[in-house]
Order: C-alpha cells, then sequence, then structure tokens
C-alpha cells in the first residue's frame, strides 16, 4: 500500500464524496477512483460501497481506515517534527484535556508551554472520554489529560497517572441540602451522564453495581463537557463530578454537591497516550510539564 492511497481513502472518510477527496487532494475524479481501485486489488477485499446516494465504506474499509488514518497522521507528525528540529516550523502539538483539567491547571501548563516554545502552537479541545479516544487512537491527537481507569481502555493506549481524583454526585437543585442522601434513594432520580469504557462515570457505576445499586430510569448521555456543565446547572439531572471542579467560576457554577454515606474510589488522572506511537520532543516537553503541575492537585 502507498501513502497517497491511504491519503486517498482518508480523504474520501472526511470529505464524503469522490468529488471532494479529489478537490482535497489535488486530484481529478477519475484519478482518485483508480488509486481506490488499485487499493482494494493490493488488499483483495472490497473497501467501498458505491452507490447512487454516495459511497460508503464496507466492513474491511473502515477497519483499514483506522490504521489508515494513524498512519496517515503519524507521517504528517513525523515531517513536523523533522522541519522543527531543523527550523523550518515551529513546535506543534495537539492535546485533549477533560473538566477537571480545564478547570484546574490547563492555564499553568499553557503558560509554561509559551514560556519553553515562545514560537510554539499549541492545539487544545475540551472533550470527555468516549470523544477523546478514538481521536487519539487514530492520530488525530498527540495525547490527552484527563481521569480514566487505565485497565478499561483499549489496548492500544497507555496512561501515566500523576494524582488522584474524587468524585461526587452533584446537581443544579438544592433538594438535597441539609441532609445524608442515601445511594439507593439517588438511585431512583434522574442522571447525566456519560459512561464510556475507561471513564470516570463508568467506573462510579461499577462501583454502585457492587453495592447492588442500579438506576431505576435509563440516563440523559452526552459526551459534550459545554453541554454536561450546563445541563448539570439548569435541570435536577444528577451527575458525578470531580469535587475540585465546584470551586471553579465556570465549571462549578451553581452545582450543589449531595451529601452520600460513601463516594466511589478516588479516580486516577494522567496522560493518555498510543503505546506503540514515538512521542514527539514538543509532546514529551507537555508531558513533563503536565505531570508536575498536576502531581500538586
Amino acid at each position: 500500500m502507498k501513502t497517497q492511497q491511504l491519503k486517498a481513502l482518508v480523504a474520501l472518510a472526511d470529505k464524503g464524496s469522490i468529488r471532494g477527496a479529489a478537490r482535497e487532494m489535488g486530484l481529478s475524479q477519475s484519478a482518485l477512483t483508480k488509486m481506490l481501485r488499485e487499493l482494494e486489488a493490493q488488499t483483495g477485499a472490497a473497501l467501498l460501497l458505491r452507490a447512487s446516494h454516495g459511497t460508503q465504506f464496507t466492513p474491511a474499509g473502515k477497519a483499514l481506515m483506522t490504521h489508515a488514518r494513524l498512519i496517515v497522521a503519524t507521517m504528517r507528525r513525523a515531517e513536523e517534527e523533522v522541519r522543527r528540529i531543523s527550523g523550518q516550523a515551529v513546535a506543534t502539538a495537539r492535546i485533549a484535556v477533560t473538566p477537571v483539567v480545564a478547570a484546574t491547571k490547563l492555564g499553568s501548563i499553557l503558560h509554561e508551554f509559551q514560556r519553553r516554545h515562545p514560537e510554539g502552537q499549541l492545539e487544545v479541545e475540551s472533550g470527555t472520554l468516549g470523544n477523546i479516544v478514538p481521536r487519539l487512537q487514530d492520530g488525530q491527537l498527540d495525547l490527552a489529560l484527563g481521569i480514566a481507569v487505565p485497565s478499561a481502555l483499549p489496548a492500544d493506549l497507555a496512561f501515566f497517572s500523576f494524582a488522584e481524583v474524587q468524585i461526587a454526585p452533584v446537581t443544579g437543585s438544592a433538594r438535597f441540602a441539609g441532609r445524608q442522601v442515601p445511594w439507593e434513594e439517588l438511585a431512583q432520580e434522574r442522571w447525566l451522564l456519560n459512561p464510556a469504557p475507561g471513564s470516570a462515570d463508568k467506573a462510579a457505576l461499577d462501583w454502585l453495581e457492587e453495592k447492588n445499586i442500579t438506576l431505576a430510569h435509563p440516563p440523559t448521555l452526552c459526551r459534550s463537557p459545554f453541554l454536561l456543565a450546563a445541563l448539570n446547572r439548569s435541570t435536577d439531572l444528577i451527575a458525578f463530578c470531580p469535587l475540585r471542579i465546584l470551586d471553579h467560576a465556570f465549571w462549578g457554577q451553581d452545582l450543589h454537591e449531595i451529601r452520600v454515606p460513601d463516594l466511589p474510589p478516588p479516580m486516577q488522572l494522567g496522560v493518555l497516550t498510543r503505546k506503540h506511537t514515538p512521542a514527539s520532543l514538543v509532546s514529551r516537553d507537555i508531558i513533563d510539564i503536565s505531570t508536575r503541575l498536576l502531581q500538586a492537585l
């Protein structure tokens, strides 16, 4: 397989059509189609389903796409690294953080990054583990900082813990104020969760299950940190929240901790990276900065 063929596959997935992918790569539609057919011949499998309403990927195509994205992203990062070392480009990195990092140490991390790399560029996005993990796996992100359960993460990801973070149930309503609320009572309420594999929410739900407590209603599921915060503040839905967030002016605004008999075990806060992809010098710098700052939590 040639790099250009894999780039064509990725472009098709991103643009959704042969026409859009061809324009992205600066090729004619016939040239791109020929490239993709050659890729199918080399793999011995049908990768695409061509129909009047567009082009879709077969299961084999989707499997190859996962590897193609990582290969293309890794090559792009290698090129960027070489250009940076040779003085042709500035230091760049693409990272994601979960709300507890955004609310506590992200500003300090950015300040230290700018001090070390005055002309560097850091791309930062906020997310939950459910939408961060796929982007990390396919190479769109260099690393992620947040809460995770290492044993539940995909096998191709590595996790290094910096600190422990306690989570607790919270709500935008003050109706539980002034008393301790049994978990059995909270389980009858409506919840707002993002129980992705390896996430704090999933670990907390597993902990409740060990106590023979299950939620009475299907939870509202949300992968956006902003929407989670907004819904948690503006409704009486219950959510799990790192206690460090409650003092933050934005993330913790109008949230009320619910006093319960006991709390889930502390969660691990750390860095997620891909196991078999060498970290760039800039990524290693960010990990070094984050290790020092987040260990202080």
